[in-house]
């Protein structure tokens, strides 16, 4: 059986996994989802009824368990992000992603460069309206790394409720699939369906 955990993952991270379990399973088959937070909890159960999945759950010392069975091929039709519901209720999100797709902002001096993109993911934190989500594609999957200095900017920025993807190729490419310790691994199809459903893309 194939166990997805989403511990440390804000919403709809938790959600993008249990899809992905769902669309990677065959029918009759079943997975087992991890959280270590209720609300995405409540919101991944709600979703699963929605899509007609059966599934058990349980909970010890706050992280609860979904065990999920795939009974028809419709359980990975629904979008995920649909059934979140905001972690951080003074904040709200507006209908817009930034995608990311260098480490640094620019094409001038590197070292400025650098320290543009750093002040840029720093500046989010500051905002009263937050993405939607935020995409990571060629050399800008690297911010994503536990040793970029801006990963634990990135990892509060996470907290508030914004989704975080990752093209897995890209952080293969550069060899630091294992230094990823946040946001959800994803592919250049979910995140294409990301920049195609939002109103506006913004690229620093």
């Amino acid at each position: 059986m194939k166990i997805f955990d989403t511990s440390g993952q804000q919403c709809p991270a938790p959600l993008i996994a249990t899809k992905r379990a769902l669309r990677e399973s065959a029918t009759g088959e079943s997975v087992k989802v991890i959280t270590d937070n209720q609300n995405s909890f409540n919101n991944i159960s709600r979703f699963l009824k929605d899509n007609n999945a059966e599934f058990t759950s349980e909970e010890s010392n706050g992280v609860w368990t979904l065990t999920i069975r795939k009974v028809t091929s419709a359980n990975a039709n629904a979008d995920p992000s649909a059934y979140c519901t905001n972690d951080v209720p003074h904040f709200t999100q507006g209908d817009f992603i930034i995608a990311f797709s260098s480490d640094k902002m620019g094409d001038g001096d590197a070292e400025l460069g650098h320290l543009l993109m750093s002040n840029f993911i720093k500046a989010i934190l500051d905002l009263d309206i937050l993405p939607r989500k935020m995409v990571f594609y060629n050399r800008g999957v690297t911010l994503g790394s536990e040793d970029s200095p801006v990963a634990g900017k990135l990892r509060e920025i996470e907290k508030m409720g914004v989704g975080l993807l990752l093209c897995a190729t890209c952080a293969k490419h550069y060899s630091i699939e294992e230094k990823i310790k946040i946001g959800t691994m994803s592919n250049m199809f979910e995140i294409v369906q990301v920049m195609s459903s939002t109103g506006n893309i913004i690229r620093p």
